[in-house]
């Protein structure tokens, strides 16, 4: 059962974000689903059910790009350790960590309400709760506004055909769908996220920075050298001039983003790699660079050595973040957003 919305009138409005809407999920799993083969681009930094950053939600969202939707099949998160129903709740599940795959019916467990002014990216937005079985409840990853009248938003979707993808979104959704009133949505964020206003762990991570065209500085270089870790080709150089807007467009027209040319929230958590020690590469570099915005004093030679994991250590420690010296999506954030 897939309803799909009837939006030709809106469709005008917001291009290439046709979205077809899922079924909402089965029952929950009372255990942990085993997990059969990752398909994850990114190393977690939060554990099984425990707090987890807005980035790195927003990191496991994007690492199912593509991935067909199923009430049936099951799919390995990052890291491999708990695998996740594939349709819309199941997908949820995933990018929040938790150990099994609660449906739409019982997600109101994990997360709590907030109001349309305190939507962060990382959120939710759905129809949840009693009674959202079948076609009368769906959830979907709120991933920023999409206009200065917050008329329309960036979300991570796993919904009918077109599976796990990103797109523009009217507020609160499609009109005129076969599933859920439009005015039944609600917005809510998961109990344990830190780092955003609001936030079960108390906060404390600032958010991603938008980087456009004719910035300069340590985070438009950084973004340069992740750019090049993608497999763009550009000169990293601290000035954000046309060709990185092309290739930052490239880039996120290649990954399912939204395509505005900027470095905001969901290009950030894209572009991002978790390097720790052994690590080599461009994305070393734009970590190093970073670090020594902080005044750490390290060669930007894209080996994280013993004294990139010290920097990277000390720099942990002094923002209240755990201290592993690897630098994953809260490391990322907080070095960026500070």
């Amino acid at each position: 059962m897939r309803f799909t919305p009837k939006v030709a009138a809106t469709a005008a409005v917001v291009t290439g974000a046709m979205a077809i809407v899922a079924v909402a999920p089965m029952a929950a799993n009372a255990a942990p689903h085993a997990a059969v083969a990752s398909s994850a681009a990114v190393t977690p930094n939060s554990s099984i059910n425990g707090s987890i950053s807005a980035s790195e939600i927003l990191s496991r969202a994007a690492s199912w790009n593509g991935t067909p939707y199923s009430t049936g099949v099951y799919k390995a998160g990052p890291g491999g350790d708990v695998s996740y129903r594939t349709d819309c709740s199941g997908y949820v599940s995933m990018a929040f960590h938790l150990s099994s795959s609660p449906s739409t019916i019982d997600l109101p467990s994990y997360v709590h309400s907030i109001s349309k002014a305190d939507l962060q990216p990382g959120d939710i937005l759905g129809v949840l709760g009693p009674g959202t079985g079948g076609n009368a409840g769906h959830v979907l990853i709120f991933d920023g506004w999409a206009d200065s009248g917050h008329t329309q938003y960036y979300a991570w979707e796993d919904s009918g055909d077109q599976g796990v993808h990103h797109g523009v979104i009217p507020y609160p959704y499609w009109p005129n769908t076969s599933g859920p009133s439009p005015s039944l949505y609600q917005p809510y964020r998961y109990n344990k996220e830190t780092g955003s206003p609001g936030g079960g762990g108390g906060g404390g991570i600032p958010p991603w920075p938008n980087v456009v065209e004719g910035n300069t500085g340590t985070n438009v270089e950084a973004a340069q050298y992740l750019l090049d870790d993608h497999g763009a080709s550009i000169g990293t150089d601290g000035q954000f001039g046309t060709n990185t807007y092309n290739a930052t467009r490239s880039y996120q027209s290649s990954h399912g983003l939204g395509v505005d040319g900027q470095i905001g929230p969901q290009t950030w958590s894209s572009l991002i790699v978790q390097v720790q020690s052994g690590s080599s590469g461009d994305a070393v570099k734009a970590a190093q660079l970073e670090l020594n915005k902080y005044g750490y004093g390290l060669s930007v030679d894209g080996s994280f050595g013993p004294a990139t994991v010290s920097a990277a250590r000390a720099f942990q420690s002094s923002h209240g973040l755990g201290v592993d010296g690897q630098i994953g999506p809260q490391t990322w954030e907080t070095l960026v957003g500070d």
